[in-house]
Order: C-alpha cells, then structure tokens, then sequence
C-alpha cells in the first residue's frame, strides 16, 4: 500500500430560507396536601374556677406543652392537642398530609429566516496501487458527496443556533406560561386530594383524642391536686397528707369549724 492520495474540494452555499419550528417549555409543581378534623370541648362547666387557674400552671411547666400567648399545645403523633386558657376550651386536632404534584406545558410556534453564506471542504482518499479498489475518480466522488456532507450539516447547525437562540428569548415567557397552567393543576389536585384527607383525619380523630386525653387529664389531676392543696393551707388546714394510690391521689386535712 502506498502513500494516500487526498483530494479536497471547497464550495459556498448561499442560504436564504425561512424556517419555523414548534418548541415546548414543561413545568412541575410539587406542593402539600392536608386535611385537618378538630373538636372542641368546654371545660367550664365541669371545672371550677381555682383549678383552671392552676391548670394554666401545670400546663406552663408540663414537658411536651408549649405556651403561645392564652394557648398551650401539645403535638402527637397524627395531631395535637391544645388549650384556650381564654376560653376555658380543649381542643383536639388529626392532622393528615400528603405530598402532590402536579404539571404544565405550554408551546409555541417560532421561526426566522436564514440569509447567510456557509463554506465548507470535502476530501477523498486513493492509492496510487489502488489499493481497496478506489480509484482516483472515487476519490473524486467521495469528496463531493463529503462536501455535501459538510455543508448540509454546516446549515443544520446555523438551524439549531438560530432555534436555541429564539428560545432562549422566549424562555422566560413559556416558562411563566407553563407555570401557570401547573399552578392551576396543582390547585386542582389539592383540592380534590384534601377532601380525601380529610375524610381520613375524621376517622383518625377517635383514636387521636384517646391520646390526647389522657396526656391532658394528667396535667388536669396535678391541676386539682394544687387547687385542693392552696384551698387547704389558705384556711389553715391542718393533718394534710397527699398519697397516690393506683394512679389515684388521696388527699385528706383537717380544717376548724
């Protein structure tokens, strides 16, 4: 095998053609859904006056209650539980969330116009011995059909900047476009799948206020302790013995007639 013979040609092409292409921008939102079934139970009309004071108290240095303002809360698996100080009310919350999501699309039809000049070489191989069996007007052939190569792939290139660069100056708007329409699906969708939720809260809340019960009525019992214990030693009592007994508290003084 000898030395290769190449042979190149060159040629212009001048372009000028409109072009149009259709582009598409997609968006996804991702957002919470959550429903909630709450009660609320009065305490005044069951609970005198001095323990709800001292309720407050033992709320305030209760671990797992947090204070704001006349409320005290505590969360629970599912829920939480909280106090109106202000108006002497419990109230107990399910709480069930799911995470949803939701998509938009928006298109649109572009064009330009393409009026410029593109340059471009083909090149083709041969051997003096022939060797593989090409010929010198193989060679020939082969340039053009590279060149034709070149430059058809030198406009599709001019194509896809000329389309990238039109896009990206519409990019912001078929990104506000499609953002838009996932906002309203995703509003759609939370709606539909709240009302699920809260479906299911509303039957979590059973199980929820068995919880939230017992962490409050034990605050509730300190709270009565205390209010006994301050009416006692406000009128002297005397003999004072406080004793728990099977989760139960026997308090017994003696007060003068």
């Amino acid at each position: 095998m000898c030395n290769p013979r190449r042979i190149r040609v060159s040629a212009t092409r001048e372009l000028n053609e409109a072009w149009q292409e259709q582009v598409e921008r997609a968006v996804t939102r991702v957002g919470a859904a959550v429903g909630v079934a709450r009660l609320r139970e009065p305490l005044d009309a069951t609970v005198g006056g001095p323990t709800l004071v001292m309720l407050e108290r033992a709320l305030a240095a209760a671990d797992g209650w947090v204070q704001d303002g006349d409320a005290f809360r505590r969360d629970l698996d599912g829920g939480y539980v909280t106090y109106h100080a202000d108006t002497s009310e419990l109230e107990i919350v399910a709480e069930v969330s799911a995470e949803v999501s939701a998509g938009g699309r928006a298109t649109r039809t572009i064009g330009g116009h393409l009026d410029t000049r593109i340059e471009a070489t083909g090149v083709g191989v041969f051997y003096d011995d022939l060797y593989d069996g090409v010929t010198e007007d193989d060679a020939r052939r082969n340039a053009q059909d590279d060149l034709r190569r070149n430059l058809d792939a030198g406009r599709q290139q001019l194509l896809r900047e000329a389309v990238q660069a039109e896009e990206q100056r519409l990019a912001a708007d078929l990104d506000r476009a499609a953002g838009d329409q996932a906002d309203i699906q995703l509003a759609r969708v939370t709606a539909e799948r709240e009302t699920e939720l809260r479906q299911e809260a509303a039957r979590r809340l059973t199980a929820i206020g068995i919880e939230a019960r017992g962490a409050f009525h034990r605050i509730l019992a300190d709270a009565y302790r205390d209010a006994i214990l301050a009416y006692a030693r406000t009128h002297g009592a005397e003999g004072l013995s406080v004793v728990e007994r099977d989760g139960a508290l026997e308090i017994e003084f003696e007060l003068e007639a």
